[in-house]
């Protein structure tokens, strides 16, 4: 009979893996969920031994599981002792979870002091700092900015109106808002001008 064993991820992301003997995804947590699992099956492995001499061997759920989250312990990936997760096993993973959050933040806050530099700072720290919640400036993450196809400067997605030239960007948007030509010209005159136009 096939066995199978069975990863709980308490953690916000989701693992991509893949072995001789598979792919494999681990899910993370749908919103309002405490936990995902992945069901991990018995599977077989075939090694090439020349001359077309292929053999097969069979490797455990348990052992497969197990590789799988070798590396993830401290990402809140676990492989539970039964068929669900134990309170106990989410709990002492929830714990080593803001353990680690709470030592990435340190780091974080040593690299700042040191260097004012946020490209040192990784997404690892970052996300601790969403973990625990804290605000730290070197924790901003920058927001994606595309340029105007009217006068190429530099705005946010999705924005109705150019702030720069006016140009209506999203019509629908736009007139929900109330924002026609005539109110996106009549607020840019009433906006001060750049100090470099004033001068």
């Amino acid at each position: 009979m096939s066995e199978r064993a069975v990863i709980c991820n308490v953690g916000d992301q989701e693992w991509t893996l893949m072995r001789t003997h598979g792919f494999y995804r681990i899910p993370k947590p749908a919103a309002g969920q405490k936990f995902a699992l992945l069901i991990v099956a018995d599977r077989t492995d075939v090694i090439d031994n020349g001359d077309n001499h292929r053999l097969e061997v069979p490797i455990h759920a348990r052992k497969i599981a197990e590789d799988l989250v070798a590396d993830l312990g401290d990402f809140g990936v676990f492989v539970c002792t039964g068929e669900t997760p134990a309170a106990e096993e989410i709990d002492r993973a929830e714990r080593r979870l803001v353990e680690v959050a709470k030592r990435l933040v340190f780091e974080g806050d040593q690299e700042w002091a040191r260097s004012h530099n946020y490209r040192e700072i990784s997404d690892l720290h970052r996300r601790a700092v969403k973990r625990l919640g804290p605000e730290r400036e070197w924790a901003y993450e920058p927001t994606e900015m595309t340029a105007c196809p009217a006068c190429g400067e530099r705005i946010r997605p999705g924005v109705a109106v150019c702030r720069h030239c006016n140009a209506i960007l999203d019509e629908r948007k736009a007139r929900q808002f109330g924002l026609t030509e005539s109110t996106a010209a009549a607020q840019a005159r009433r906006r001060p001008a750049p100090a470099h136009a004033r001068q």
